[in-house]
């Protein structure tokens, strides 16, 4: 691990404690997974964190985290996160989570092990934010497509499909190779184009795009496919389902999503799949509960998912896996 200020303390083993810090969570993290994260603390009330490897062990860790406007930017894996008492806001590759508090709170993290993990993890002070001029994570709350909040105890979490540029930007930042004042200057610049673009997509892009009515109905049509993906459903079934029509539903849904009805129900389906492997379930017993009537299908399609046949996975699949798979 790259260790550019104090606030943590390493262990006999490798693993790091980390408290007392401004913007960083309490939390114990284990040797193979602090050596992979990078931690920038800069100016004004701003740090950057990088995750970038192939960890064996999946990650699991309850973690208390102090007051902050937080920016995460997942480029690949696969990842979990809930605030304390809340739902689960369940993260893949391309997607941003958004969060805030105005007091400590705790959460649980999880990522799966195997598999290789690039996350980019943005932070702001209240007080940084407020000389930036960024609204809070309330005003914006209406815009996020996975909303996993406890407002009651001043913490907002949501997640949305990242936008391109974004993307572009964390890539850029994991492949920073300047040291020194140099590399200071070029991350606090990247997180302040990203604070900036961010707000602009959230203003602009989704609801230029799509009207609150027509995100509601879309919402729920993620959610039918989401809770129902063993469910045969074709585009009319789920558009009568919701009140749209076939055509607005497609394009929305993508705009939303970031992906086709199709293709994110193939994704559900993948996803549960891996999971019931892993628990032990058989092949075909598990290929017909998520809704694959072909076994032949099915297995192909987890192979160029998952990297491997079903059995395989069921024979080997890590424990990290069977949650976050």
């Amino acid at each position: 691990m790259d260790q550019h200020h104090g606030g943590w303390s390493v262990a006999e083993d490798g693993s790091i404690s980390m408290e007392h810090h401004p913007l960083l969570p309490r939390v114990v993290l284990p040797a193979e997974w602090a050596d992979m994260m990078k931690v920038d603390e800069l100016a004004g009330g701003i740090s950057v964190t990088s995750w970038h490897g192939h960890p064996h062990q999946p990650l699991d860790v309850i973690a208390t985290g102090p007051a902050l406007f937080c920016v995460a930017l997942l480029l690949e894996g696969r990842a979990a996160m809930a605030l304390d008492g809340g739902p689960l806001l369940e993260l893949e590759a391309g997607m941003a989570v958004i969060q805030t508090a105005d007091r400590p709170v705790t959460g649980r993290f999880c990522v799966a092990g195997s598999a290789a993990i690039r996350l980019v993890d943005i932070r702001f002070t209240h007080q940084a934010l407020a000389e930036l001029g960024g609204r809070p994570l309330s005003s914006l709350q209406r815009d996020l497509l996975r909303d996993c909040s406890l407002p009651e105890v001043g913490a907002l979490m949501g997640g949305l499909q990242a936008p391109p540029v974004l993307l572009r930007i964390a890539t850029e930042i994991l492949q920073c190779d300047l040291s020194g004042d140099l590399r200071s200057l070029y991350l606090r610049s990247k997180a302040l184009e990203t604070l900036a673009l961010l707000h602009q997509h959230l203003r602009c892009g989704i609801r230029g795009q799509v009207g609150t009515r027509e995100q509601r109905q879309l919402e729920k049509a993620r959610q039918l496919l989401e809770q129902r993906y063993a469910e045969s459903w074709s585009i009319d079934r789920l558009a009568q389902e919701v009140g749209l029509n076939q055509k607005k539903l497609q394009a929305g849904f993508r705009v939303l999503v970031g992906r086709t009805v199709h293709a994110h129900l193939r994704e559900l389906r993948l996803h549960a799949a891996a999971t019931m492997l892993a628990e032990g379930m058989g092949v075909a017993d598990t290929a017909m509960a998520v809704g694959f009537s072909n076994l032949s299908h099915f297995s192909k399609s987890f192979r160029q998912k998952h990297g491997v046949t079903p059995n395989l996975w069921r024979q080997h699949a890590p424990t990290g896996a069977r949650r976050l798979s």
